[in-house]
Formats: structure tokens, sequence, C-alpha cells
């Protein structure tokens, strides 16, 4: 009897750091725990507008200048920078992709090139995410192995988006919240790698969101959004978001 206690004891030993290892999640369980993280499905639908305003940190800190980004369902956007009485806008609104630039020498709005206009239809997915309902936008996803992001392990999701781009979503293993995006794609004539770091989340009408976010490109920081404010369902009218057509001159 006793030899037996002491063989069941030492299997128990032996088995039991595999049974306290950590249960491999599929890719379906991990976007689940994402959603939940950020609060619910329906608490993510009941948003159907987002206002934000803050500070944009640029040129290494050189320059600071006031940031709007409107976001309306169910693919529009319109972001807002003013720089020394001059503003950089670029517009979405769910067809037709626009910008002002009078930073590149286009001070009238412009219409944007087939390239930019399907990034500015990835980007116009902002309250969600391209993980939310992935399988009904066309996306495909797959588990692309774990990497630490800022020291913290986050699991990496290859994101094969419905128009061909290709991103990757860095998920916490902890909170399950997105904390780094990054991707390739071509845009205003070059190719960029992009990568967007977003932390310092709070609760908007329940649902979890980012008030800091540091934009790269090609490895160089060109932006650090601090965001002040975020407003939930405020009024957006369309016309916004439209290119601002030239008046006909009368006959």
């Amino acid at each position: 009897m006793t030899r037996s206690l002491a063989t069941a004891a030492f299997c128990l030993a032996v088995l039991a750091p595999l049974s306290a290892q950590e249960t491999p999640l599929s890719v379906n369980q991990i976007v689940q725990k994402h959603i939940q993280a950020l609060g619910g499905s329906a608490k993510l639908k009941a948003i159907q507008t987002l206002t934000l305003t803050g500070k944009a940190s640029l040129m290494d800190g050189q320059v600071e200048a006031p940031i709007s980004i409107k976001v309306k369902r169910p693919g529009s956007m319109r972001l807002e920078i003013s720089v020394q009485g001059q503003s950089f806008i670029q517009s979405f609104d769910g067809t037709t992709g626009w910008m002002v630039n009078p930073f590149n020498g286009a001070p009238e709005p412009q219409k944007m090139n087939e390239e930019d206009t399907a990034a500015s239809r990835e980007d116009s997915d902002f309250i969600d995410g391209a993980l939310v309902d992935y399988q009904a936008k066309g996306h495909t996803v797959e588990l692309a192995g774990k990497e630490d992001v800022d020291g913290n392990p986050a699991y990496k999701l290859k994101v094969l988006k419905k128009g061909g781009a290709v991103e990757y979503e860095f998920v916490d293993a902890k909170t399950f919240l997105v904390v780094k995006t990054a991707g390739k794609r071509h845009q205003q004539g070059e190719d960029i790698e992009y990568e967007s770091v977003t932390t310092n989340y709070k609760p908007v009408n329940d649902v979890m969101m980012p008030f800091s976010v540091n934009q790269k490109a090609n490895g160089r920081s060109i932006m650090d959004f601090t965001i002040q404010k975020i407003e939930p369902n405020s009024p957006l009218d369309d016309s916004i978001f439209r290119f601002p057509e030239k008046p006909k001159e009368a006959k």
C-alpha cells in the first residue's frame, strides 16, 4: 500500500506541471475575449458616431497641434490637424476619399487615388477595429504566434483583409486589448511600413478606448496623439465627410 501511494504521488508530481500549463487559445477564442474586453458586441454597436479631440505631437515633439477625428458608421471618417493656421484634412465618406494638404502644395481639396482611398476605407473601421465581426467583413484571421510588446506577451494575429491588405493585430495576452497594429501599404506614392501603438485605455460608454496613440512610419515616430476627449453618439452630418464640390458658375 505504501509503495502504491508513493508511486501515485510520483505520477501526480510529474503530471502536475503538465496540467498547470496554459491551454492554447484558438483564433476565435482570442477574438471573443478581445470583444468582451472592449465591452461586448452590444455596447460596441450602440456607438454609432465618435468625435475625438486632442493634441498631436509632430516632428519629434517640435510641433504640437490640435487634432480632431470624426467617425460615423458604417464607414465615414474625417481627420483634421491644424498647424500655424493651416489645416490638413483627410476624409472618407464610405465611397470617396479626399484630402487637403497645404504643407504639400495642395491647399484645395483633392480626391485620393485608388490606393489611398482603399487605405482610408480600412481606417474608417475605427470603432470596432479589424477583429470584431471579421468574418462578416470578409477578413481572414490566423494566429502568427506570440510576441512581447513593451515587455508584455501579446498574441500576434495576422489579418488578411477583404481588399487584400495584410495587417497584424497584437492582442495583449492578459487584457485582450489591442496594443499594437502593424502592416505595410502603398500610400501617397510610396511604400510605408506603419505601426500604431495604443495605450492608456479608458471606458467610454462602457467601451474601452485608447487615449494615447503613437504612430510610426518606416520605423520613425511621426505622431504622438494624446486624446483629451471622446464624445460618443454626437450628431455628425454626412456632409462633413463628403468631397466639397465647387458650386457651378451661373451662365
